[in-house]
């Protein structure tokens, strides 16, 4: 059976979930090239992710995600990972849309996901810099409960 060709792959899913690993196994199959979306934002910005969310908020994050997806529009062969709620954004909702969308990890348990992100450095989320991991591990299950059905909308599509 041959593979379905999509000049450009988005790769999305939640905190701790592998979506760098999915982008570059499926860049690798395809013959493409991996993409981080993060990667690049910080590379054209100067600054972290976590540094543009603390200095400009996350809209400024938001803005410069969307920018960069723009960019990427142009660009055939590759496979992007992005950030976990890249799709809150209307407009790079739109975007990626047009492309086709894999989720990272969609079959794993949300604590799963917790064991994977509690440990993970850099996040923007000024929740995960908390030292209390109950008040941590509270937010973090309610905003997965919240961004679970947009990524479920990813999910469902052909």
């Amino acid at each position: 059976m041959e593979q379905e060709k999509a000049p450009r792959i988005f790769v999305i899913g939640f905190m701790g979930s592998d979506r760098k690993g999915l982008a570059r196994a499926e860049a690798e199959k395809r013959g493409y090239r991996a993409l981080d979306l993060d990667e690049l934002i910080e590379k054209k910005d100067g600054r972290t992710i976590q540094r543009i969310c603390m200095m400009m908020g996350e809209h400024e994050y938001r803005n410069q995600e969307y920018e960069m997806l723009c960019q990427l529009q142009e660009e055939e062969g590759i496979v992007v990972s992005c950030g976990d709620g890249v799709f809150l954004d209307d407009m790079s909702r739109e975007i990626l849309e047009k492309n086709k969308v894999l989720v990272a990890d969609s079959q794993a348990l949300p604590e799963e996901l917790w064991e994977r992100a509690k440990e993970q450095k850099g996040l923007p989320y000024a929740f995960m810099s908390q030292s209390d991991n109950s008040i941590k591990k509270k937010k973090f299950f309610a905003l997965y409960e919240q961004r679970k059905p947009l990524y479920n909308q990813f999910i469902s599509r052909p």
